[in-house]
């Protein structure tokens, strides 16, 4: 039976990659930072779904949750780095904490889940899979910090990428635009007014996510850019 590690399981795309996997009888192990909503979570998907509750961005927290998994999953086919926060806001009205905030949570999160995973996953066959942004391919107004988040997590899968190709591990990056997922806010919105129909929906994109995982694994996808209709800059 095949393990995926998918982080920021408790919504939006997050938790539609997690219910695609267990429909397709893998073992999916779902971080998250709600505890109630993971409980919740694995009453929904049954056995196969485990949670661990965990702060990405706490190294420490975050090595001794690894250590609980790997007892139970020696062996990981395929992670998902798919948790992120947002902020939308002009940077000189910004503080130190939603610096540290989005960058430990969207670039130094997935690099430490990475690095941790990379013990165990499976060579020959292996992947991995970084949920991040068209804010990493060019610069979006009142979103510099996130920009930084998600150019850092663009770049470090473009090198690692390449060291990963000798083990038979392969790296994809997705880089979406406007998702409808709970991330945006009402007042942290960069969609206000937009029809949400016409955003890309999670199952969209968790279908995505799948059909990468099931490539052969003579193929490697390393890039993907992907917009609603109603969005193109």
């Amino acid at each position: 039976m095949k393990t995926v590690l998918i982080t920021g399981v408790t919504s939006g795309l997050g938790k539609e990659i997690a219910q695609k996997f267990v429909r397709k009888g893998w073992n999916v192990i779902g971080l998250g930072r709600n505890t109630a909503q993971l409980v919740a979570m694995q009453m929904e998907l049954g056995r196969l779904f485990s949670p661990f509750e965990v702060d990405i961005s706490n190294s420490i927290k975050l090595e001794a949750c690894f250590q609980k998994i790997l007892l139970n999953f020696p062996v990981l086919d395929v992670l998902i780095n798919n948790a992120a926060v947002f902020k939308l806001k002009e940077f000189d009205q910004c503080t130190i904490g939603d610096i540290d905030n989005i960058i430990d949570t969207n670039l130094k999160g997935p690099m430490y889940c990475t690095l941790l995973a990379l013990r165990s996953i499976k060579r020959e066959s292996g992947r991995i899979v970084n949920i991040s942004s068209v804010a990493g391919t060019h610069g979006i107004k009142l979103q510099s910090i996130y920009c930084a988040s998600k150019f850092g997590l663009n770049g470090f899968g473009q090198a690692l990428g390449q060291e990963l190709l000798d083990r038979g591990i392969s790296l994809t990056t997705i880089s979406p635009g406007g998702i409808n997922t709970p991330l945006w806010s009402e007042e942290n919105n960069p969609y206000p007014g937009e029809n949400k129909e016409k955003l890309i929906q999670p199952n969209e994109l968790a279908k995505m996510v799948e059909r990468i995982v099931e490539l052969p694994s003579n193929m490697v996808v390393k890039d993907i850019v992907v917009f609603p209709s109603n969005e193109w800059h």
